[in-house]
């Protein structure tokens, strides 16, 4: 290898670090499998992005003359996307790998790069205590009848 290729290899180095789209890549994760997540920690998924800080608390609710405590997770996220798109996934709370509390959440549609609250209201699940895991993954509707 010459100087002078090396010196070309060096400078398209460098103008990947200044630009990512200069490569050809954007690292943007935008897999819909399921992810583990830890809450509060800041995560990736379908193209959006989650900040740290997001939280899981106890909502009060009136159910049928009984109070209820139902979990409402609330956060802020990005669409790291060059579409215009809506966020709406899952949050499973589980414990020894069996689900126990299951919330939708969703975001109004953002424009690329845009951030918003998102919030997770729980109203037909009960908040969980002992959970060892989360689950991000997309929406899913039980369509089975009992």
């Amino acid at each position: 290898m010459t100087r002078r290729t090396r010196l070309a290899g060096a400078l398209v180095a460098l103008a990947c670090l200044g630009s990512l789209s200069a490569c050809g890549g954007d690292d943007v994760n935008t897999s819909a499998e399921p992810v583990e997540v830890e809450v509060g920690d800041a995560f990736t998924w379908n193209g959006f992005a989650v900040d740290d800080g997001w939280t899981i608390k106890g909502v009060e609710r009136s159910v049928n003359a009984e109070t209820v405590t139902t979990p409402q997770v609330r956060g802020s996220i990005t669409n790291e996307t060059d579409e215009t798109r809506t966020a709406i996934f899952q949050m499973v709370f589980s414990a020894d790998g069996d689900p126990i509390a299951t919330l939708s959440c969703s975001a109004s549609e953002m424009e690329p790069e845009q951030s918003m609250p998102f919030e997770c209201p729980g109203l037909s699940a009960t908040m969980p205590k002992d959970y060892d895991a989360v689950v991000v993954q997309e929406l899913s509707r039980d369509t089975s009848s009992s």
